[in-house]
């Protein structure tokens, strides 16, 4: 009996561990990387039919990985994949074919891809991207790049490369053509501080395509940038410098990554009274003060890192960072202006607010009514 006994406990102690090993998740940055998560086919024609993709990953852990799923965001987009384990510094492929078959536009698609490590896995999917312009007729660059900066088009001075995690480097990339008749050399006069931009190939061939590589650092601001901001950089086109600028906007949040599972159940959480702050009806010019009470329901105290309006006519009066201890409550104040708006009417503001909850990392309070 005693013998049974001690078998039982040893399969249950077996069990609980391997379920501990379940419930235990790895980093994405620990045990994979990417070549890219981001591939951009440019410019294709319907005619060339489907077109294909490589990403290729390596294993930079300890243990063999596995790609359980990968799950395209479309049925026009196939993926294949490396379904043997990948063992330590190996490496293996997810290859993409987008069916090039929906008509004339620009397209978008994901991959989410599910990976095993060992008995767990991450604890969340890898999101890969593809996109490019499709297009039924051959068109020439002039009409493709309709913006230029000197003889480099571009498609717009302005894009956006979304959230942006405190501490991590963001990159993304876009096409740019040389106009010119010449080879055209690219450089970087000005940049503001954690934005750098390369161009491939570098010098461009005359009348031709290339790929313009950004990357966006946080940390390179400090840690007290956050909510939206712009990155400004102006080109040396053949040694000439040129004035206009292309801007990279994007909202830098908290960044979660090295919070444990019980970090993130004992942190702050906010609980927001009132989101809307209704003020009536006001004449043009006259000023009013919204007062949004927040209260922090989670166990470890609540950080209010920013909060910012969307346009000019709201200004936040409260002092940031804002932190309110378990169980407590806070005010943030914000000063409306009717006299910056170029309109009468309905107004609706929005204000974005950004915390270090995780379960609430951003959320938008608003300031609605009439200005006669």
């Amino acid at each position: 009996m005693k013998k049974v006994f001690m078998i039982l406990a040893s399969l249950a102690f077996s069990c609980a561990a391997l379920f501990a090993q379940e419930e235990s998740f790895y980093k994405e940055a620990d045990v994979i990387r990417f070549d890219k998560k981001v591939h951009d086919f440019g410019d294709v024609l319907i005619a060339e039919g489907p077109v294909s993709c490589i990403f290729t990953f390596t294993n930079t852990g300890t243990q063999p990985l596995v790609i359980h799923n990968v799950i395209s965001s479309c049925g026009c987009t196939t993926p294949e994949w490396t379904k043997e384990p990948v063992r330590p510094g190996a490496t293996g492929t997810i290859q993409a074919t987008f069916s090039n078959d929906q008509g004339p536009f620009p397209f978008e698609k994901t991959l989410t891809v599910y990976v095993g490590v060992g008995r767990s896995s991450l604890d969340r999917p890898v999101v890969l991207r593809l996109r490019g312009v499709s297009h039924d007729q051959k068109k020439d660059l002039d009409e493709l790049f309709t913006t230029r900066i000197g003889s480099l088009g571009i498609r717009k001075t302005e894009t956006s490369i979304g959230y942006i995690d405190q501490g991590v480097v963001k990159s993304d990339q876009m096409q740019v053509a040389n106009l010119s008749k010449s080879d055209l050399t690219v450089e970087t006069a000005s940049a503001t501080p954690g934005l750098t931009i390369t161009v491939t190939p570098n010098p461009i061939p005359a009348r031709s395509m290339a790929r313009l590589s950004y990357a966006v650092n946080p940390a390179a601001m400090g840690r007290t940038a956050w909510g939206k901001q712009k990155f400004d950089a102006s080109f040396k086109l053949n040694g000439r410098s040129y004035t206009d600028k292309l801007t990279i906007t994007g909202v830098i949040k908290d960044n979660f990554e090295k919070l444990t599972k019980a970090e993130i159940e004992r942190a702050g959480i906010p609980v927001i009274d009132r989101s809307y702050f209704e003020f009536g009806e006001i004449k043009k010019g006259a000023t009013v003060t919204a007062t949004y009470s927040i209260r922090n329901k989670g166990k470890s105290p609540l950080v209010i890192h920013h909060t910012e309006g969307q346009g000019t006519a709201s200004t936040v009066l409260t002092g940031m960072p804002l932190t309110i201890k378990p169980g407590g409550k806070a005010d943030i104040k914000v000063k409306f202006d009717s006299s910056s708006l170029d309109y009468t009417g309905e107004v609706i503001e929005v204000l974005t607010v950004i915390t270090d909850a995780p379960t609430k990392p951003i959320f938008n309070l608003f300031i609605t009514g009439n200005v006669k």
